[in-house]
């Protein structure tokens, strides 16, 4: 299979969104120095283990698209997901990765028909435990609809892990932050 150009390989990212929008992480690695510049964006940084992120869903992602793309942030320059880079690799051709996104964001919409908030990272962990309980307590036809959606958000980590998020992610603690180091 032939690598696909980084410019070919972009174009996955156009429709997709993922990274932006809140599904695949929950905050995102701010460049030492770009603090001014995000908080003159009206973000709200945050610090975790001695380094500083914003949260996503970034509010500049519109229609799976950056509204400021030209200006964008450092870590929305250099992030790659596990995807894109398989693509220029050739490992999986544009086809397979624009079917994958295509899969990923009908498994977002299907968590968001019954749980809209679950469409982010953090929201759809806290989520799913108390859904487990439910699942517990319920009655039977309660059960059903909760084992429905509990599906639904299982179906999109697991692809999410297998297609989108970089391995060196794998052991971060549930709130997972996009990093530039992601992009090793």
């Amino acid at each position: 299979m032939n690598a696909a150009t980084t410019e070919d390989a972009g174009s996955l990212c156009v429709g997709c969104a993922l990274c932006c929008n809140g599904t695949l992480y929950g905050r995102a690695r701010v460049t030492p120095g770009e603090e001014p510049r995000i908080l003159e964006h009206g973000l709200k940084l945050e610090d975790f283990e001695d380094k500083t992120y914003f949260r996503l869903p970034c509010k500049y992602e519109k229609c799976s698209r950056c509204t400021i793309y030209e200006t964008r942030f450092d870590i929305c320059r250099s992030f790659k997901c596990a995807l894109l880079k398989d693509c220029e690799r050739g490992d999986v051709s544009l086809a397979e990765g624009r079917a994958i996104v295509e899969r990923a964001v009908d498994l977002r919409a299907a968590v968001a028909s019954s749980d809209p908030g679950a469409v982010n990272f953090q929201p759809r962990q806290e989520l799913r435990v108390r859904l487990q309980q439910e699942l517990a307590d319920g009655t039977a036809t309660d059960r059903a609809a909760t084992a429905q959606r509990l599906l639904n958000m299982a179906a999109l980590d697991a692809l999410l892990e297998r297609r989108f998020r970089n391995k060196k992610l794998a052991d971060q603690p549930a709130d997972e932050p996009l990093t530039a180091s992601s992009n090793s």
